[in-house]
């Protein structure tokens, strides 16, 4: 799902087709029409990060965005041994909820309430091989989104997401998504960019990938 990986296996010897993780654009795509959640009384606008509060993120991102007095929103499980003092402390601030853990057929109604969606992974070798759904599934939302610089973004090569890695140019960036007018015409254009990474779409690459191999294992039998 990644060139890191790709290169790994490539390395021993294996012909490789990166296939990335891809989107249920229509899952997210009505996300304006829902009903707000009953547990997110934020003010808005509200920036969001929707996944596993754990060792992967980089929680001095969080911590800045929360600083700078944003309506924080998280989504998602806690691991109980990633920082806990620390995020105790982040989700004590009053412009900060924590929603726990919820099912995927719950998100569009959370994805309804954030303004920005947020990918704070740190620069691991696990994240620099990860391809992340989450920044698909914000820009089939219609939301902006904030990212570190992983490779998986640079692959998408897009300027629908912003990218900054260090607490203050992170939350200069989410700031200024934030304070940008919520506009149909740039909402579309990240549905569309999205409906382009579809998970359809990834199986047709896979199909054609198969088909290819198939065909040199063939070449390679007449030989």
């Amino acid at each position: 799902i990644s060139e890191a990986l790709a290169e790994r296996w490539r390395a021993m010897g294996h012909e490789v087709a990166m296939i990335p993780n891809g989107v249920d654009a229509r899952h997210f795509a009505g996300v304006d029409e829902l009903p707000w959640p009953d547990d997110v009384r934020l003010p808005a606008p509200v920036v969001g990060f929707v996944g596993h509060l754990s060792e992967r993120i980089d929680l001095r991102l969080l911590e800045a965005v929360a600083e700078r007095g944003w309506s924080l929103l998280l989504v998602g499980p806690r691991q109980g041994t990633f920082e806990f003092a620390r995020i105790t402390d982040l989700l004590s601030r009053p412009n900060v909820t924590w929603v726990g853990p919820k099912p995927y057929e719950a998100l569009p109604a959370y994805l309804r309430a954030i303004d920005v969606g947020l990918v704070p992974y740190t620069m691991s070798a696990f994240n620099a091989a990860s391809f992340p759904l989450k920044t698909l599934e914000y820009l089939a939302a219609g939301r902006p989104v904030v990212s570190t610089d992983l490779p998986a973004v640079r692959w998408l090569g897009t300027d629908l997401v912003r990218v900054a890695d260090t607490p203050s140019a992170f939350a200069d960036a989410v700031g200024s998504a934030a304070a940008a007018p919520r506009r149909p015409q740039e909402m579309a254009a990240r549905r569309a960019f999205a409906a382009r990474h579809t998970w359809a779409a990834r199986a047709d690459e896979l199909i054609a990938a198969a088909r290819l191999g198939d065909a040199a294992v063939a070449s390679r039998r007449r030989r």
